[in-house]
């Protein structure tokens, strides 16, 4: 299994390489912010949260300060990750290109196996694409959860407000 693995690496070359330090990069900021909407979700539904304040506009403005901080941390990382996941098929399309220069020079030379490197190009070509498309259709598909999940948790935390500050009033 592990030698399949490296062979893969290999056909592929740098660019999947690229592909592999960029798929690391996307599931860890995924899990980091979900890990992270997790805690505050969390904090939300077992009234954990710092607010302190006696009258309702200092909780309100207490309130209104832990929420900014919590949603601001995950709303800077969301725009983040669609780059990070739209660059994946456009990276995998420059091992495409890459590997289709490889097949075209072979084609064209001159010498005693161009098949070698006829083979060694499409096979980069179409490791490529395929990376590409396995690292970004499951990562668009958990960011769209992702953002589902944000928009639920900033919910829940304004029907938390609410409900304390009906309590106080």
């Amino acid at each position: 299994m592990l030698h399949a693995i490296q062979l893969t690496l290999n056909e592929g070359g740098i660019t999947l390489y690229a592909l592999l330090a960029l798929a690391i990069a996307i599931y860890a900021t995924l899990f980091s912010v979900w890990r992270h909407l997790s805690a505050t979700s969390k904090a939300v539904n077992n009234s954990e949260l710092p607010i302190s304040g006696q009258s309702p506009r200092e909780t309100q403005s207490s309130y209104a300060a832990y929420e900014l901080d919590e949603m601001a941390w995950v709303e800077r990382r969301l725009p983040f990750l669609t780059i990070l996941i739209s660059s994946a098929p456009l990276l995998g399309l420059l091992g495409t290109v890459a590997g289709m220069l490889i097949t075209f020079s072979g084609m064209a030379a001159g010498n005693s196996a161009p098949i070698d490197t006829i083979s060694t190009g499409i096979s980069r070509a179409l490791v490529t694409t395929q990376a590409g498309l396995v690292i970004a259709i499951p990562a668009a598909f958990l960011l769209a959860l992702l953002k589902r999940r944000a928009e639920t948790t900033h919910l829940a935390m304004q029907q938390k407000l609410h409900e304390t500050l009906s309590r106080k009033l």
